[in-house]
């Protein structure tokens, strides 16, 4: 009897919010795409009990996107070992020219949810909301405060608004360019000057740290090893593109052979069903992973197969 008073009190407070969350220009789903090219999906995320200040319809989302834009075209064009390129992220669009948003609110309180909050937005998104296209990266502005300013791997990401360090519009703007380098993959270690995803010195002012400028991460030209001006989710695309889905997922590696990958495939290879551990990673983790299934060996999601039995 408690448990069932519970559940209908937290109906009762939920309840009003979801009506409260209808509002003219909103959407609930992810638009009918004009692409069908790789795309960053956008979402304005909200827990069961926050407060919807509307940044999907007033316009203070796309606002600071399209600044993160301009960011990287000037940043890529001026790359000394880049290309000569300006390119930008692929968004995805709505076919009346306006950014997709989508509005989400899940189904738990802010303080139930996990320390790092991804752990819950990330199944809530792929499970619920069906945000699981390959070709798509699903980013969210969480309106709520979590530990880090913001967290990514391969497939989802977020930005928290409320994080003490998001107070401005350029700070959100700079946490969520860096987290945009782990949902493409990155920082990966066979790149200099990078360990466990990120610059061993903190103190460069770049995109993988905290400013707005490229390091060796956008262009290196060591043939073994990724580099972010040639991630399918850059427009224009590279020549010689790279999906990080198949890369740090699928662990099809194609001509990535630096030997810092090959020692994370020679070790799951080893052993296929030995439990493989979060941090047996060459580059950001892949957040398609499903940890339910994961009793040994490594499995993601609309995958049956263990892809640590796959490797060749």
């Amino acid at each position: 009897m408690k448990k069932i008073i519970f559940y209908l009190s937290l109906i009762l407070f939920v309840s009003p919010l979801f009506a409260a969350d209808e509002k003219s220009g909103r959407f609930f789903e992810d638009q009918p795409d004009v692409t069908d090219d790789h795309q960053i999906h956008f979402n304005y995320l909200l827990a069961a009990d926050s407060k919807d200040r509307e940044m999907d319809i007033n316009g203070k989302m796309e606002e600071i996107l399209l600044e993160l834009n301009k960011v990287m075209l000037k940043a890529t064009a001026n790359h000394k070992k880049g290309d000569g390129v300006a390119r930008k992220y692929k968004f995805d669009y709505r076919a009346d020219g306006k950014l997709d948003i989508t509005f989400i609110r899940m189904d738990m309180k802010h303080k139930e949810l996990h320390k790092w909050a991804n752990d819950d937005i990330i199944p809530f998104l792929n499970n619920i909301k069906g945000q699981r296209n390959i070709k798509k990266h699903y980013y969210n502005f969480a309106d709520f405060s979590n530990v880090d300013g913001g967290e990514a791997g391969v497939g989802y990401g977020t930005t928290y608004l409320k994080n003490n360090s998001n107070g401005s519009d350029k700070r959100k703007m700079l946490v969520t360019l860096h987290e945009l380098h782990h949902s493409n993959g990155g920082g990966y270690d066979c790149v200099s000057g990078i360990s466990n995803g990120h610059y061993k010195d903190q103190n460069k002012s770049l995109q993988l740290t905290q400013g707005t400028k490229l390091g060796p991460t956008y262009a290196h030209k060591k043939n073994d090893c990724p580099q972010l001006q040639d991630s399918v989710f850059l427009t224009p695309t590279s020549k010689t593109p790279y999906d990080p889905y198949e890369v740090n997922c699928l662990f099809k590696l194609g001509k990535f052979t630096n030997k810092k990958f090959m020692k994370v495939i020679n070790k799951m290879k080893k052993n296929p069903e030995k439990k493989i551990k979060g941090n047996t990673r060459f580059g950001s983790s892949c957040r398609y992973r499903d940890w339910d299934r994961a009793k040994g060996g490594f499995y993601i999601w609309g995958v049956e197969e263990n892809i640590a039995d796959t490797l060749k």
